[in-house]
C-alpha cells in the first residue's frame, strides 16, 4: 500500500514544479519525464495487481500470503518423481 501512495506524492510534486516551456532544464524536462516514469510504474503496478487478483482466484491454487515456503510441494509443477527410491522401474 505504500508503493501507490508514494507514487502519488511524486507525481503531484512533479507536476506542480514542471514547466513545459521553460528554458530551466530541471522544471522543463526533469520535473515532466519524472511525473511520466511515476506514472507509468504506477501503471504497471495496478495491471499487476489486477492481473494477480485474476489468477488467484481459479479454486486450485493455495493463498499462504506471500510465504516463502507454502504448504510443501505443488503437484502441478513438481518435475521429480515424487519421493520413494527414484527407480524410474516398473
Amino acid at each position: 500500500m505504500r508503493r501507490p501512495i508514494l507514487l502519488l506524492i511524486i507525481m503531484a510534486i512533479s507536476y506542480s514544479q514542471s514547466e513545459l516551456m521553460s528554458p530551466d532544464i530541471i522544471k522543463g524536462v526533469l520535473f515532466p519525464l519524472l511525473f511520466c516514469a511515476a506514472l507509468l510504474i504506477l501503471l504497471i503496478w495496478l495491471v499487476r495487481r489486477f492481473h494477480s487478483n485474476h489468477r488467484r482466484g481459479d479454486g486450485g491454487s493455495d493463498d499462504f500470503s506471500g510465504g516463502f515456503f507454502g504448504g510443501g510441494k505443488n503437484n502441478d509443477r513438481d518435475l521429480g518423481d515424487g519421493g520413494g527410491d527414484g527407480c524410474g522401474g516398473d
